[in-house]
């Protein structure tokens, strides 16, 4: 092959390939760490904690032991709430508010089930929701399950099918998982609108809600101990009332900061057993995946969603080990999204694409300038010739 035939063959090798380079530059990780606050303050069990930070070091951990104030808050990219049983202060209400007024952060709020003192917990849940303003509660219920589940009707298996949002990545939350997750006493996520109404979110969406874990078609709904059902009333969603699914875990976007808000009807740690369980009562569970797959999805928005990457810089802390032995364990599964609907902002349609992705990495330019400089001198050697 002579020199004018090689070069021309390369120049539409490199215009095949230029197309893929914003793709690659896209999918380029900045390399830099978010940081996770778990909180201990409020009554919440460290169960599994120790094995989660252990096996996920991609971000940095921190751990609240105390009062939550705007000074530990203010180096926080994502909070997490793990079921907490001692109310928030006001101030420590207002701190978490005014954290998330700043923009480009991620509240994670784990509820309980209305068995025992559950209802503690869904009272301080739906209080801090209502109060930061998001849409997302937990309902004033127990779900159960008699097929789908761990040898007991309450220890409820659930599966991983979050709606595709483009924009949000959201696909990555199910990345690598077949088996289910355990909710170990769960109840289930409702929303409310701007007149305090309650909603079905499986039957009745609003722009921003994300629906992610869902419960299986052969649950059922029941009330253990007052106040009543907000939504899922046992006479129509009881046992022996038909088949019924319900949202395990929903979030929901806000445009305009660019915060999400996640709620959850069990705790990813602590609990009885949390939903990072790997294998209970034999059941194989992908919960370490699902974690895992969380964090990804956080450090994704973080850093190549919200139009601001975190620039901060925090040391892990640890906490007290458990007595309980894991061997960590990668899960090897994907799962496709069966459910419908889907997020957006909370002012706008449905479906909106998140905006400002502007910590990527350089690598796109790069690409760009190689292949520039390639066709110049292509083109350089054709009019020689």
């Amino acid at each position: 092959m002579d020199l004018r035939k090689a070069v021309i063959a390369l120049l539409i090798a490199v215009l095949m390939i230029a197309p893929f380079a914003s793709t690659v530059s896209s999918a380029a990780t900045t390399g830099k760490k978010i940081t996770v606050a778990v909180d201990l303050g409020h009554g919440e069990s460290d169960k599994y904690l120790n094995y989660i930070m252990e096996n996920n070091t991609e971000v940095n951990w921190v751990i609240f032991n105390g009062t939550i104030t705007p000074q530990n808050l203010s180096n926080v990219d994502v909070l997490i709430l793990g079921q907490p049983t001692v109310n928030f202060t006001i101030d420590e209400l207002q701190a978490i508010k005014s954290w998330l007024d700043q923009g480009d952060k991620i509240l994670w709020v784990a509820g309980d089930s209305d068995y025992g003192s559950g209802p503690t917990v869904q009272k301080i849940v739906n209080n801090l929701l209502s109060f930061i303003g998001a849409k997302l509660r937990v309902d004033y219920a127990s779900i159960y399950d008699d097929v789908h589940n761990c040898k007991a009707f309450y220890r409820v298996l659930v599966h991983v099918s979050p709606d595709n949002v483009p924009g949000l990545d959201t696909q990555i939350i199910a990345q690598n998982i077949t088996k289910p997750l355990l909710a170990h006493g769960p109840t289930a996520v409702i929303w409310v609108d701007e007149n305090g109404k309650a909603h079905d979110p499986v039957n009745e969406t609003f722009p921003g809600l994300i629906r992610i874990v869902w419960f299986y078609n052969t649950s059922y709904a029941a009330d253990n101990n007052p106040p009543a059902p907000l939504v899922y009333n046992p006479l129509f969603y009881g046992k022996g009332t038909g088949n019924h699914t319900f949202v395990f875990l929903a979030a929901e976007y806000w445009k305009n900061k660019h915060d999400i808000i996640i709620v959850s009807g069990e705790s990813p740690y602590g609990d009885y057993e949390p939903t990072f369980a790997w294998e209970y009562h034999g059941v194989k569970l992908d919960g370490p995946q699902f974690i895992k797959n969380m964090l990804t999805w956080f450090t994704v928005l973080e850093t190549q969603v919200f139009p601001h990457a975190p620039s901060n810089t925090t040391t892990t802390t640890t906490t007290t080990t458990t007595t309980t032995s894991q061997q960590s364990t990668t899960s090897q599964h994907s799962t496709t999204s069966s459910a419908t609907g889907g997020a957006g902002s909370t002012s706008g349609t449905t479906g909106t694409t998140a905006k400002g992705k502007t910590s990527k990495s350089n690598a796109g330019l790069i690409a760009g300038i190689v292949i520039i400089i390639i066709i110049i001198i292509g083109a350089a050697v054709l009019l020689k010739k």
